[in-house]
């Protein structure tokens, strides 16, 4: 008796491609639902934020009158003379502001560094102008 060879059909790749490209579509529609699901939620949160802050600012207005601004408020004349020293401080080529910088008494003898540099080079330079 002859013995008969089962012959396997040849398989198509049709039905893996067709997966791949439903696979694909799936996560892109739910990517897009994913982020349109965000930003609709980060303008919720930013129109609730805006609301809120809008609340506030009209009760700081109607209710509490005595916490507007002053018209104008005298600064104490040692925080305007640190301002000035600050400035002159940091207007200055030599002065490089490190860590430091802030610190209690550095502004103050960095000040009179300067003066004392600015000082000697103003002499020198009459001295050899003479």
């Amino acid at each position: 008796m002859a013995q008969r060879k089962i012959v396997k059909p040849a398989h198509s790749n049709d039905s893996s491609v067709t997966s791949m490209v439903a696979f694909s579509v799936v996560i892109l529609v739910a990517g897009l639902l994913l982020g349109g699901y965000w930003l609709q939620k980060q303008r919720d949160n930013q129109v609730e934020l805006s609301r809120q802050a809008e609340m506030h600012n009209a009760y700081l207005r109607h209710t509490l009158p005595s916490l507007q601004p002053a018209a104008a408020v005298e600064l104490p004349a040692a925080y305007v003379q640190a301002q000035q020293t600050r400035e002159k401080l940091l207007n200055h080529p030599a002065v490089t502001p490190g860590s430091g910088f802030n610190q209690r008494g550095v502004q103050s003898t960095g000040e009179a560094i300067i003066d004392a540099i600015d000082s000697a080079k103003s002499q020198h330079l009459k001295n050899s102008n003479s």
